[in-house]
């Protein structure tokens, strides 16, 4: 007895990552020491976890919660002076301004997934700018944990 689980089509990393010691046996030139072929490196690729901007950005969006729009506003000045980009005005500031200045600043680096997952803007952002893809459902806002995974998933408690 097995179960099935839908898949989201939403995937953290827009890259193929290999996990150490989960080569295809293709790529493996001796198994009972784990040395690869020397073409094996091309199942990893180094990416940027975090950035400094990043966290400016992450920053400035705790900052919108709670209204503190001058904060907002420095935050993401200390950003954009890094590459003499005229400042903003808190005035000027509401999320969709630092959902855009994310792009700007981090383009093809930033998770956009999870970022809008993160915010609970996915849904919206993709009914609202991508036509291909409308028939989204709300429940992607969120990213699934697998009841398989038990490192994830915590164990329910039996007596109250």
């Amino acid at each position: 007895m097995g179960s099935n689980i839908e898949c989201s089509g939403f995937y953290a990393y827009q890259s193929k990552c290999t996990t150490p010691g989960g080569h295809p046996s293709n790529l493996i030139m001796n198994a009972s020491t784990g040395l690869l072929k020397s073409t094996a490196g091309a199942t990893y690729l180094d990416q940027y976890m975090f950035r400094l901007a990043e966290t400016y950005l992450i920053c400035a969006e705790a900052y919108m919660d709670l209204n503190n729009l001058n904060s907002v506003a420095a935050d993401i000045n200390t950003v954009r002076a890094r590459s003499n980009a005229s400042a903003v005005v808190a005035s000027a500031i509401n999320m969709d301004y630092i959902l855009d200045e994310r792009m700007r600043e981090l383009g093809v680096e930033e998770k956009r997934a999870l970022t809008l997952m993160r915010l609970g803007l996915l849904y919206d952002r993709v009914k609202r700018f991508n036509t291909y893809y409308n028939d989204i459902n709300q429940k992607f806002n969120l990213w699934r944990i697998p009841v398989s995974e038990p490192v994830l998933s915590l164990p329910l408690p039996t007596t109250v």
